[in-house]
């Protein structure tokens, strides 16, 4: 894998994925709400896709919220779907 570090932006509400000039090649956007946090929207810089950056990703910021004792409400398909994948964060998903 390239040497990519993964951020989080909170003045843009998301987590991005950078380049080692600062680039942003990827990101996963947060809205934060009361009883949780809604991830609505994750993008990986195609010339990265296949390559297990979109799972890093995922698993940075999924690690990050729960360690900041922060619920989660996917509504982006891909991070629903990750979640759906890994059991082992269940704990975090906020329910009705």
């Amino acid at each position: 894998m390239a040497d990519l570090a993964i951020v989080e932006n909170a003045d843009e509400q998301r987590y991005e994925l950078r380049d080692s000039q600062g680039g942003v090649l990827g990101y996963l956007e947060y809205l934060p709400r009361e009883e949780f946090t809604i991830l609505p929207h994750t993008e990986v810089d195609r010339s990265l896709r296949g390559q297990g950056w979109g799972d890093a990703l995922a698993r940075h910021v999924l690690d990050d919220l729960r360690g900041k004792g922060v619920k989660v409400y996917p509504t982006c398909p891909f991070v629903t779907r990750w979640m759906d994948r890994h059991a082992e964060y269940d704990d975090i998903r906020y329910r009705q």
